[in-house]
């Protein structure tokens, strides 16, 4: 029966990328095992860290603490940034929303942002864990041998499965150059109607 990729499944396909045999476990003492998992998590943060339809939310709600006021930030979130149009600036500074126009932690009401996650591998889509571990098989195969000769995955794979995943995030994200999208700033274009002056 077919069944989604699993980080295991993943780690084989990096480590047999230089002919290793493959591990029935993460939890083991083999370095190349270790490796490869090292370098498909920073593979998948550095994807995810882009922003894609998948673990990108708007106006997401962060309540600032009853007594400090401060917010504090989960650790999985990669990136996060005010809606368009707000009046405050935030960054995330030690842990916690920062407002850089105020200079502040504080805040005296509930903050509705836009936030980027980080995911585990395995609550991804099958588009972005195929790119993902093209994409870190590649990787593994130069730093593991340290020959770009070795690797199996050529860059036209890569690439492909890239299309793949841009292919899924232009479905999901139902995106259009006009102005009726989330993700569209409210600015109007030109209309000589509005420009010139009538009498």
């Amino acid at each position: 029966m077919a069944s989604k990729q699993t980080k295991l499944n993943a780690v084989n396909i990096l480590i047999s990328n230089i002919g290793q045999a493959p591990t029935t476990t993460l939890q083991t003492t083999n370095p190349q095992v270790n490796l490869a998992e090292l370098i498909l998590d920073e593979v998948s943060s550095k994807v995810q860290t882009e922003g894609w339809v998948f673990n990108t939310e708007r106006d997401y709600p962060f309540s600032p603490d009853s007594v400090t006021g401060e917010i504090i930030v989960p650790d999985n979130v990669l990136r996060i940034d005010q809606p368009w149009g707000t009046d405050y600036n935030v960054v995330i500074r030690c842990g916690k929303l920062y407002d850089r126009n105020e200079h502040s932690y504080v805040w005296d009401k509930k903050q509705y942002l836009n936030v980027t996650w980080l995911f585990d591998f395995e609550d991804l889509p099958e588009a972005a864990k195929e790119y993902i571990t093209i994409r870190a098989a590649n990787l593994f195969a130069m730093r593991a041998t340290g020959s770009t000769e070795i690797a199996k995955y050529s860059q036209n794979e890569e690439s492909i499965a890239r299309a793949a995943l841009m292919n899924y995030e232009c479905q999901q994200g139902d995106y259009n150059v006009f102005s009726d999208g989330a993700d569209v700033n409210p600015l109007r274009t030109y209309r000589p109607v509005s420009a010139l002056w009538r009498y």
